[in-house]
Protein backbone atom coordinates (compact mmCIF):
# COMPACT_ATOMS: atom_id res chain seq x y z
CA UNK A 1 0.00 0.00 0.00
CA UNK A 2 3.05 2.19 0.23
CA UNK A 3 3.54 2.30 -3.67
CA UNK A 4 0.03 3.41 -3.81
CA UNK A 5 0.00 6.16 -1.12
CA UNK A 6 2.88 7.60 -3.14
CA UNK A 7 0.66 7.92 -6.20
CA UNK A 8 -1.98 9.75 -4.15
CA UNK A 9 0.48 12.16 -2.69
CA UNK A 10 2.67 12.69 -6.06
CA UNK A 11 -1.00 13.55 -7.95
CA UNK A 12 -1.53 16.05 -5.09
CA UNK A 13 2.37 17.63 -5.62
CA UNK A 14 1.05 18.21 -8.99
CA UNK A 15 -1.82 19.30 -8.76
CA UNK A 16 -0.37 21.92 -6.46
CA UNK A 17 2.32 22.75 -8.38
CA UNK A 18 0.11 23.16 -11.59
CA UNK A 19 -2.50 25.09 -9.92
CA UNK A 20 -0.48 27.41 -7.91
CA UNK A 21 2.31 28.13 -10.74
CA UNK A 22 -0.90 29.34 -12.77
CA UNK A 23 -1.09 31.84 -10.70
CA UNK A 24 2.56 33.17 -11.49
CA UNK A 25 4.02 31.75 -7.77
CA UNK A 26 6.96 30.37 -7.11
CA UNK A 27 7.89 26.33 -6.08
CA UNK A 28 10.31 24.11 -5.16
CA UNK A 29 10.72 19.91 -4.63
CA UNK A 30 13.67 17.96 -3.68
CA UNK A 31 13.60 14.13 -2.67
CA UNK A 32 11.77 15.12 0.98
CA UNK A 33 9.02 17.66 0.08
CA UNK A 34 7.36 20.44 -2.83
CA UNK A 35 6.93 23.28 -1.22
CA UNK A 36 5.31 26.48 -2.25
CA UNK A 37 7.71 29.98 -2.17
CA UNK A 38 5.45 32.69 -2.03
CA UNK A 39 1.88 33.39 -0.19
CA UNK A 40 -1.17 31.17 -1.34
CA UNK A 41 -3.97 32.77 -2.88
CA UNK A 42 -6.32 31.11 -0.59
CA UNK A 43 -5.78 29.41 2.84
CA UNK A 44 -6.87 25.78 2.13
CA UNK A 45 -4.09 25.21 -0.63
CA UNK A 46 -1.12 23.50 0.99
CA UNK A 47 1.62 25.67 1.25
CA UNK A 48 4.14 22.12 1.94
CA UNK A 49 3.98 18.72 1.58
CA UNK A 50 6.31 15.68 2.32
CA UNK A 51 7.04 13.22 -0.84
CA UNK A 52 8.41 10.23 1.46
CA UNK A 53 7.65 8.44 4.48
CA UNK A 54 11.44 9.01 5.46
CA UNK A 55 10.83 13.22 4.92
CA UNK A 56 12.40 14.87 8.03
CA UNK A 57 10.16 17.31 9.65
CA UNK A 58 12.63 20.17 9.04
CA UNK A 59 11.38 19.65 5.10
CA UNK A 60 8.61 21.46 6.55
CA UNK A 61 9.67 24.00 9.20
CA UNK A 62 10.06 26.86 7.04
CA UNK A 63 6.29 27.09 5.69
CA UNK A 64 3.09 29.08 6.67
CA UNK A 65 -0.24 28.33 6.20
CA UNK A 66 -1.63 24.91 5.72
CA UNK A 67 0.88 22.05 5.24
CA UNK A 68 0.63 18.22 4.47
CA UNK A 69 2.69 15.50 6.33
CA UNK A 70 1.61 12.93 3.71
CA UNK A 71 2.25 9.89 5.82
CA UNK A 72 1.29 10.68 9.41
CA UNK A 73 4.64 10.38 10.47
CA UNK A 74 6.19 13.77 11.63
CA UNK A 75 5.46 16.18 15.05
CA UNK A 76 5.76 19.52 13.93
CA UNK A 77 4.36 21.22 17.53
CA UNK A 78 8.16 22.59 17.79
CA UNK A 79 8.54 24.59 14.82
CA UNK A 80 5.08 26.14 16.14
CA UNK A 81 2.64 24.40 14.13
CA UNK A 82 -1.10 23.62 15.55
CA UNK A 83 -2.23 19.79 14.76
CA UNK A 84 -5.52 20.15 12.03
CA UNK A 85 -7.66 17.32 10.82
CA UNK A 86 -6.46 14.18 9.13
CA UNK A 87 -7.64 12.94 6.02
CA UNK A 88 -7.04 9.65 4.36
CA UNK A 89 -5.73 8.41 0.14
CA UNK A 90 -7.86 6.53 -1.08
CA UNK A 91 -6.99 4.18 -4.31
CA UNK A 92 -8.42 2.82 -7.52
CA UNK A 93 -6.71 0.19 -9.66
CA UNK A 94 -7.30 0.64 -12.86
CA UNK A 95 -10.39 -1.76 -14.08
CA UNK A 96 -13.05 -0.54 -16.02
CA UNK A 97 -15.78 1.41 -14.11
CA UNK A 98 -18.83 -0.82 -16.23
CA UNK A 99 -22.16 1.21 -17.14
CA UNK A 100 -23.94 2.60 -14.92
CA UNK A 101 -27.22 4.75 -14.70
CA UNK A 102 -26.05 8.45 -15.07
CA UNK A 103 -28.52 11.50 -14.64
CA UNK A 104 -29.94 11.84 -18.10
CA UNK A 105 -30.28 15.36 -17.15
CA UNK A 106 -26.56 16.27 -16.72
CA UNK A 107 -24.63 17.37 -19.06
CA UNK A 108 -20.52 17.32 -18.20
CA UNK A 109 -18.75 19.06 -20.47
CA UNK A 110 -14.86 19.82 -20.22
CA UNK A 111 -13.86 23.54 -19.55
CA UNK A 112 -11.73 24.37 -22.96
CA UNK A 113 -12.16 28.80 -22.45
CA UNK A 114 -11.27 31.14 -19.92
CA UNK A 115 -15.12 31.90 -19.54
CA UNK A 116 -15.56 28.10 -19.09
CA UNK A 117 -13.05 28.41 -16.31
CA UNK A 118 -15.10 31.25 -14.85
CA UNK A 119 -18.45 29.35 -15.16
CA UNK A 120 -16.08 26.21 -13.41
CA UNK A 121 -15.25 28.42 -10.37
CA UNK A 122 -18.31 29.40 -9.30
CA UNK A 123 -20.41 26.65 -9.34
CA UNK A 124 -17.12 25.09 -7.21
CA UNK A 125 -17.03 28.02 -4.48
CA UNK A 126 -20.88 27.90 -4.54
CA UNK A 127 -20.39 24.20 -3.98
CA UNK A 128 -17.57 24.22 -1.27
CA UNK A 129 -19.48 27.15 0.42
CA UNK A 130 -22.89 28.12 -0.11
CA UNK A 131 -25.49 28.96 -3.05
CA UNK A 132 -24.90 32.25 -2.43
CA UNK A 133 -20.88 32.50 -1.81
CA UNK A 134 -19.29 34.80 -4.90
CA UNK A 135 -15.86 35.43 -5.08
CA UNK A 136 -13.39 37.55 -7.47
CA UNK A 137 -13.02 35.96 -10.96
CA UNK A 138 -10.12 34.38 -11.01
CA UNK A 139 -9.07 34.44 -7.25
CA UNK A 140 -9.54 30.53 -6.79
CA UNK A 141 -9.25 28.92 -10.25
CA UNK A 142 -7.16 31.06 -12.97
CA UNK A 143 -7.93 31.09 -16.49
CA UNK A 144 -4.10 30.46 -17.12
CA UNK A 145 -4.92 26.71 -15.63
CA UNK A 146 -5.74 25.56 -19.11
CA UNK A 147 -2.02 26.09 -20.41
CA UNK A 148 -1.42 22.26 -18.40
CA UNK A 149 -2.48 19.32 -20.15
CA UNK A 150 -1.93 17.67 -17.19
CA UNK A 151 -5.07 19.54 -15.84
CA UNK A 152 -8.94 19.13 -16.31
CA UNK A 153 -11.59 21.11 -14.90
CA UNK A 154 -14.85 19.50 -15.45
CA UNK A 155 -18.76 21.05 -15.47
CA UNK A 156 -21.99 19.49 -14.75
CA UNK A 157 -25.06 21.49 -16.03
CA UNK A 158 -28.56 20.89 -15.28
CA UNK A 159 -30.57 23.04 -18.07
CA UNK A 160 -27.97 25.00 -19.16
CA UNK A 161 -27.16 25.84 -15.52
CA UNK A 162 -23.68 25.00 -13.52
CA UNK A 163 -24.57 22.52 -10.49
CA UNK A 164 -21.44 20.63 -10.19
CA UNK A 165 -17.84 20.48 -10.71
CA UNK A 166 -14.95 18.19 -10.70
CA UNK A 167 -11.55 18.23 -11.44
CA UNK A 168 -8.74 15.58 -12.95
CA UNK A 169 -4.45 16.00 -12.96
CA UNK A 170 -2.95 13.13 -14.67
CA UNK A 171 0.05 12.26 -13.81
CA UNK A 172 2.63 9.13 -15.24
CA UNK A 173 1.88 6.68 -12.45
CA UNK A 174 -1.98 7.80 -11.68
CA UNK A 175 -5.05 10.20 -12.33
CA UNK A 176 -5.61 12.37 -9.19
CA UNK A 177 -9.64 13.23 -8.79
CA UNK A 178 -9.92 16.69 -6.85
CA UNK A 179 -12.70 18.98 -5.80
CA UNK A 180 -15.44 17.20 -6.79
CA UNK A 181 -18.62 19.16 -5.38
CA UNK A 182 -22.50 19.59 -6.29
CA UNK A 183 -24.76 22.64 -4.95
CA UNK A 184 -26.44 22.11 -1.93
CA UNK A 185 -30.05 22.12 -3.53
CA UNK A 186 -29.19 19.89 -6.24
CA UNK A 187 -27.31 16.97 -3.86
CA UNK A 188 -28.60 13.34 -3.69
CA UNK A 189 -29.97 13.45 -7.45
CA UNK A 190 -26.37 11.07 -8.56
CA UNK A 191 -24.55 13.54 -9.60
CA UNK A 192 -21.34 13.65 -7.61
CA UNK A 193 -21.03 9.92 -8.28
CA UNK A 194 -21.58 11.29 -12.21
CA UNK A 195 -18.81 13.66 -11.74
CA UNK A 196 -16.30 11.42 -10.09
CA UNK A 197 -16.57 8.77 -13.25
CA UNK A 198 -15.74 11.24 -15.66
CA UNK A 199 -13.04 12.50 -13.40
CA UNK A 200 -11.40 9.38 -12.60
CA UNK A 201 -10.45 9.17 -16.84
CA UNK A 202 -10.83 5.80 -17.08
CA UNK A 203 -9.93 5.54 -20.53
CA UNK A 204 -6.48 6.52 -19.40
CA UNK A 205 -5.84 2.78 -18.17
CA UNK A 206 -4.45 4.52 -15.08
CA UNK A 207 -5.05 3.87 -11.38
CA UNK A 208 -6.90 6.67 -9.81
CA UNK A 209 -6.26 8.63 -5.45
CA UNK A 210 -7.94 11.11 -3.92
CA UNK A 211 -7.95 12.16 -0.56
CA UNK A 212 -12.26 12.30 0.26
CA UNK A 213 -14.03 14.24 2.67
CA UNK A 214 -15.53 12.05 5.18
CA UNK A 215 -18.74 12.80 3.40
CA UNK A 216 -17.87 11.64 0.34
CA UNK A 217 -16.03 8.40 1.72
CA UNK A 218 -19.13 5.95 0.63
CA UNK A 219 -19.42 7.40 -2.74
CA UNK A 220 -15.97 7.05 -3.53
CA UNK A 221 -16.26 3.10 -1.51
CA UNK A 222 -19.32 2.23 -3.80
CA UNK A 223 -16.67 3.55 -7.19
CA UNK A 224 -14.13 1.35 -6.37
CA UNK A 225 -11.80 2.99 -3.76
CA UNK A 226 -10.55 1.95 -1.00
CA UNK A 227 -8.30 3.93 1.41
CA UNK A 228 -4.55 2.65 1.47
CA UNK A 229 -2.85 5.69 4.03
CA UNK A 230 -3.44 8.70 5.98
CA UNK A 231 -2.13 12.50 5.41
CA UNK A 232 -2.07 15.05 8.53
CA UNK A 233 -3.16 18.83 8.57
CA UNK A 234 -1.00 21.22 10.15
CA UNK A 235 -1.19 25.06 10.47
CA UNK A 236 1.23 27.71 11.33
CA UNK A 237 -0.15 31.56 10.56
Amino acid sequence: MRDEAALAVEACVGWHDSWLRAFGLRTERDIDAWRLLDQPPQAWYFTAITRRPEARPDALSGARGMVCDAWSRLDLEPFGFERRDSEPWFFRPSSPLGPAEEPPELDIVRARTPQEVEEFEAVSVRGFESEGARIEVGTAHPATILDDPGMTSWIGRVAGRPVAAAMSYRTDGAVGVFGVTTIASNRNRGYGTAMTRVAILDDSGLPSVLAPSPEGENLYRRLGFRPVGELRKWWRS
